[in-house]
């Protein structure tokens, strides 16, 4: 089986990501779906009724990533479904990540949180470039499964870390610790709001 291009694995090289790609410009970013006729993507958090723990926010969206790219690798869904699902997990992953990257860029000065936030920033490079190459691959394929496999596998190891090692940190370390649920939120429906309807994906029906 080919590997994806462009991707790492999880445990072994977040810390190279780390050293290497942590301030890496994202202007190539790839453009998302707001929301698909199926689909809102990510929940969209009302200001008004807002969680106010900055972990429950972060779990839900690891949680829906999750979801989707279940539903991706699973065989009896339509092209449409497929489509559709796909654009749930742009939409997830490029809102969040750009979000929690802006949110907690303020701590990277702070010795004790300065490593564990580098390594939240490369793991969210590493999840980009693996859905890079997921959107590159033909759906139903054995490439396609690859990949899918691959970014949940990126997806689950960060969530696992952060909820047990940098979740905890800030909490200890940063004094604005109950501030950042409403700056994730906000700063969350702001990318949203900037983003552009992404690129149809490859819907062959041969693929499957």
């Amino acid at each position: 089986m080919r590997s994806c291009p462009f991707v790492t694995t999880a445990p072994a090289k977040i810390a190279h990501f780390t050293s290497r790609i942590c301030n890496e410009d994202r202007a190539q970013a790839m453009r998302v779906r707001l929301t698909t006729s199926h689909r809102g993507g990510i929940a969209i958090v009302s200001l008004h009724h807002m969680p106010t723990d900055f972990l429950t926010l972060l779990h839900r969206d690891h949680t829906d990533l999750q979801k989707e790219l279940t539903e991706l690798l699973d065989p009896s869904v339509s092209i449409a479904q497929l489509r559709s699902a796909l654009d749930g997990v742009r939409l997830g992953l490029v809102a969040h990540a750009e979000a929690e990257d802006i949110v907690l860029g303020r701590f990277e000065q702070v010795p004790s949180l300065r490593l564990l936030v580098g390594q939240a920033r490369a793991a969210h490079l590493a999840q980009e470039a693996a859905l890079t190459a997921l959107v590159s691959s033909r759906p139903g394929t054995r490439q396609w499964r690859h990949c899918a496999y691959h970014l949940r596998e990126l997806v689950e190891y960060h969530a696992v870390h952060e909820e047990k090692h940098l979740l905890p940190a800030l909490k200890e370390h940063a004094q604005d610790y109950a501030s950042l649920a409403g700056a994730f939120a906000t700063e969350r429906l702001r990318q949203l709001a900037m983003l552009q309807p992404s690129a149809p994906i490859y819907a062959y029906a041969a693929a499957y």
